[in-house]
């Protein structure tokens, strides 16, 4: 197909014939039952319409861009291109979105963690401490206490016999542990008492 070079005229002369097309389009759509649709009537041309659209490719190109249809498609797929644009940026804002709540998710899950971490060993403190304060472990110290007062006792006795020390020392040594161990057995006794009442009363 020859080409020759499109001139301002001959596109001004597309646009004109572009312009036609519409009402062209039309009158055949209602003469012919629509089979013209939007396509150009090219049967409403001249001869030298005919003869340029077939040897000016610029030409051709100028009168297809000109007629409404192919308008409104390069409108819809500008519309459509800004539509993908749009979404291409509001997935990038809820990506940023969703990395700033993975960071917070991960930092809540650190400091629960360390929380869990304190919380366990305190509870663990506090059952030790709830151990050492349980009437039941008081009377055992107490028991113990008393075991080694009677302890001490029983070695100032040998220490006099064997004359490591005189009377009077040994006099005040054994009557402070002898006072020691019977306060503790009393406090014992007492202590098993009480525990003895609550268990029958059933708390």
């Amino acid at each position: 197909m020859p080409t020759t070079q499109h001139s301002p005229q001959g596109h001004t002369h597309a646009h004109s014939l572009a312009q036609r097309h519409p009402q062209d389009s039309s009158e055949a759509k209602d003469s012919e039952g629509g089979e013209a649709g939007n396509m150009p009537n090219l049967s409403t041309l001249s001869l030298d319409e005919l003869k340029q659209l077939d040897r000016d490719p610029e030409f051709f190109d100028d009168f297809i861009e000109e007629m409404s249809v192919v308008q409104h498609l390069n409108e819809e797929l500008d519309s459509m291109m800004n539509q993908v644009e749009n979404i291409s940026k509001e997935n990038e804002s809820k990506g940023s979105h969703l990395v700033e709540l993975k960071r917070r998710l991960s930092d809540d899950y650190t400091a629960l963690k360390t929380l869990g971490e304190k919380c366990d060993q305190l509870n663990k403190k506090y059952l030790k401490k709830s151990e050492e304060y349980a009437p039941q472990h008081i009377r055992e110290l107490l028991q113990i206490a008393a075991s080694n007062a009677d302890a001490d006792c029983d070695r100032h006795v040998e220490h006099f016999l064997n004359g490591k020390i005189d009377v009077q020392t040994f006099l005040n040594t054994y009557q402070s542990s002898k006072k020691i161990s019977a306060e503790r057995k009393a406090k014992e006794e007492r202590l098993g008492t009480q525990l003895s009442a609550l268990e029958r009363a059933g708390i």
